[in-house]
């Protein structure tokens, strides 16, 4: 069973070491941790790409790791279940860099967003949205569920709106959605 589920264990350890080692532990990410491993527009466009991996691992404080501990391990693991570990992995890096990156170049693009454009930021959710998009495409009900997950990330942004992080959600679930249904149209031809 553990070899079954290997990627979603790496990354959960991964992501419990790079709290602890952060220290994220103690209560929250220090802010020399943020500027240092987290994903913003300034880093990547120094040409940091490391950043787009090391800022996935990391969480703001301990709760919102539980949350995504959580969510990986239901996201990521599911991925795994269905497509295997290599494919887990692949999906899950490709959907987190390439939603990133699409919202920082919006985010650049956009001179109203520059205050948002110096903030650096950490988690795992771009990836976690951007697979919950791709998985909905082999479900039956795809739409009514894209659409319960919308309606969700609705409900959190009115109550707590995060002008990058809310955006990013709805981003990667359709990054994620339209590649699964490119790759069902290609893999049905």
């Amino acid at each position: 069973m553990l070899v079954r589920f290997r990627f979603t264990l790496l990354f959960i350890v991964a992501m419990i070491a790079a709290n602890v080692l952060a220290g994220t532990f103690l209560g929250e990410l220090p802010f020399e941790a943020l500027d240092d491993w987290g994903i913003g527009l300034e880093s990547v466009w120094a040409g940091d790409l490391t950043r787009l991996l090391t800022g996935i691992f990391l969480s703001h404080d301990l709760d919102m790791l539980v949350r995504q501990v959580i969510f990986a391990a239901a996201i990521i693991g599911y991925t795994e279940w269905r497509w295997g570990s290599v494919r887990a992995a692949i999906a899950f890096f490709s959907l987190d860099i390439g939603s990133t990156l699409v919202l920082l170049a919006a985010v650049w693009s956009v001179p109203s967003l520059a205050d948002v454009a110096a903030l650096n930021d950490v988690g795992m959710s771009m990836g976690g949205f951007g697979l919950l998009g791709f998985i909905t495409t082999g479900i039956r009900h795809r739409i009514a569920l894209l659409t319960l997950v919308l309606l969700g990330i609705l409900v959190k942004s009115a109550l707590d709106f995060e002008m990058l992080t809310d955006t990013g959600h709805v981003l990667a679930l359709f990054l994620g959605f339209f590649a699964g249904f490119f790759l069902h149209c290609k893999r049905s031809h």
